[in-house]
């Protein structure tokens, strides 16, 4: 007996996972016999869940941020600087002994194709520091190496890499560059694929031109007035792309993005060292070709390192445009959850709400999303804060902080998805929409009061209308006690029948004239906002970003 009880609980239990489930795992034997792969069990090692748990969203992140992505940029931007100061000295006419006389097309072919290319020549520079204790060092001192013995003819114009620089003349713009294909060929896009989810899975399908749904709106955490989901979302919409316009050059005709900022000034910044060796160059013309030619915004006037305002600005931006999916997103939830259920979460087979409480869904994505965006948004202030705040003329802070760029932005790639994906199960709840309506009338009392006064009645249409949406014990008025007060009202101030009427069509949620009130022009206003997107598509692959053996 107790032995067929157990079988029974088992089967039910198996039973619950669904159907999907049965096929993949038809006896306990098959789902007990599975193992992890390899790549399984290193996920489940990892320090953090953005590498493990949640790493599909995380995974490209090794091409843009790792130690690996940042030495290949930092040996692109040290060859980038041999090329332009070759060629700087190629033309150089004055009394002072070029470093270099040159290098021919060849020359920087190869180096371009064959050095500084690899994950190992990156390994190299880490053992290398352990004697140098200084990275950029090392890495400088491997690429001479690396050219006097694979390119013999320059080894008496090695002096030449990296000369004159600091060690921020190169990895600021190593991290320019990281930022630039971090924040815009990853991160912009991915805000703007959020946009694009709202307009075109959200909007259209639950609340389309022809058939655009009310919904009861909320001020004060009560019921206040109607609106529509169109409504709800375009607000935050054209408040997430106002703010990504404020990413770009304001004094630039097109509006294009305004990309993170590059150095090129020697130990300080006054490019004194390049003026002590060639005092007849005009350095700081060669720095603002250079740094914008990698794709970066100049500064004319830095310490040893910029002032981080543009990546101050951008970052606090940033933050502004997650505030509002945040907002969102909350919202969202508020609308999803009992009471309210406006909508509701559609069940999937085998789900389960609780781990106990059997009666409820939660909408636990969106939940964890949001937190995930309030961590970026806190280490992104940090970031914004601390950068600007380096001693002196500079220490080391700043690289830390930006080799760890990654994990700051780490949870907003995660939580994006989140949001999307459980928002796509969530559909309109019509009868407790109706509910809503039905109990809270006075949700369209601002449009009585509004055509009352109108009407040039003889009172004050705000104490008449608020008479009746309120009974003798200050409960709200359900539709029914409304109506009747309504029609008491109009009685006692002998409005005209269409007058009348007019008032008492506000009532029906499928009045077209409600409809007209909130949806006139709604495509229009979702084209334009699609149109937006797309510009900013456009301008977001306009950046230069990492090199591509980086990224």
């Amino acid at each position: 007996m107790n032995k067929n009880i157990g079988q029974k609980i088992v089967l039910e239990m198996l039973k619950g996972y669904g159907e999907k489930f049965s096929i993949q795992f038809p006896t306990l034997e098959n789902l007990f016999a599975v193992q992890p792969t390899p790549e399984e069990v290193t996920a489940l090692e990892m320090p953090i869940p953005g590498l493990g748990r949640y790493r599909k969203n995380t995974a490209f992140l090794k091409n843009v941020t790792s130690a690996k992505a940042t030495g290949l940029a930092r040996f692109h931007i040290i060859k980038e600087y041999l090329f332009a100061f070759s060629k700087l000295m190629a033309k150089y006419s004055g009394p002072h002994r070029k470093m270099i006389p040159g290098l021919s097309d060849e020359d920087i072919e190869f180096i371009r194709n064959n050095i500084g290319v690899t994950v190992q020549e990156v390994h190299l520079v880490d053992v290398m520091e352990i004697f140098s204790e200084h990275d950029t060092a090392a890495a400088g001192d491997l690429m001479m190496l690396e050219i006097a013995s694979l390119k013999k003819h320059l080894a008496s114009y090695i002096g030449a890499v990296c000369f004159a620089t600091t060690s921020e003349d190169i990895m600021g713009n190593a991290f320019g560059l990281t930022a630039n294909e971090l924040v815009f060929h990853h991160f912009i896009p991915k805000i703007l694929d959020f946009c694009d989810f709202l307009i075109d899975d959200f909007v259209k399908v639950h609340s389309p031109q022809d058939k655009i749904l009310l919904i009861p709106e909320f001020t004060h955490e009560q019921t206040a007035e109607w609106t529509t989901p169109n409504q709800k979302i375009t607000v935050r919409l054209n408040a997430i792309l106002d703010l990504m316009a404020d990413m770009q050059y304001a004094h630039v005709p097109d509006g294009s993005f305004h990309p993170f900022a590059g150095k090129f000034g020697g130990p300080i910044g006054d490019l004194k060292c390049h003026k002590a060796a060639y005092p007849d160059i005009d350095w700081k013309k060669f720095a603002r070709e250079f740094v914008e030619g990698l794709g970066l915004h100049y500064h004319a006037f830095t310490d040893q390192c910029v002032p981080y305002t543009t990546e101050a600005q951008h970052f606090r931006t940033i933050i502004n445009i997650l505030t509002q999916i945040i907002k969102l997103a909350d919202d969202f939830v508020k609308m999803v959850r009992c009471p309210a259920q406006i909508f509701v979460k559609v069940k999937g087979e085998g789900h389960k709400g609780s781990s106990i409480m059997p009666n409820k869904s939660n909408l636990w994505q969106i939940e964890g999303a949001i937190a995930m965006l309030m961590e970026t948004c806190a280490m992104l202030n940090f970031l914004a804060e601390t950068l600007q705040k380096y001693p002196d003329a500079g220490n080391m802070m700043r690289s830390y902080l930006f080799r760890n760029i990654g994990a700051y932005f780490m949870p907003s790639f995660i939580a994006l998805g989140r949001i999307k994906r459980e928002m796509s199960q969530c559909r309109p709840n019509p009868v407790k929409i109706q509910a809503f309506f039905e109990e809270y009338p006075g949700m369209f009392g601002s449009l009585i009061q509004v055509v009352l006064k109108r009407g040039g009645i003889a009172g004050d249409a705000y104490r008449l209308v608020q008479k009746i949406a309120f009974n003798a014990d200050s409960t709200y008025a359900n539709a029914e006690q409304f109506k009747t007060g309504l029609e008491q009202v109009m009685k006692e101030l002998r409005l005209a029948e269409p007058l009348c009427d007019e008032l008492r069509a506000f009532f029906s949620p499928s009045n077209s004239r409600l409809i007209e009130l909130i949806g006139d022009g709604q495509d229009t206003s979702l084209a334009s906002m699609s149109a937006r997107i797309q510009l900013f598509r456009q301008k977001a692959q306009q950046i230069k970003g990492l090199p591509k053996f980086a990224a």
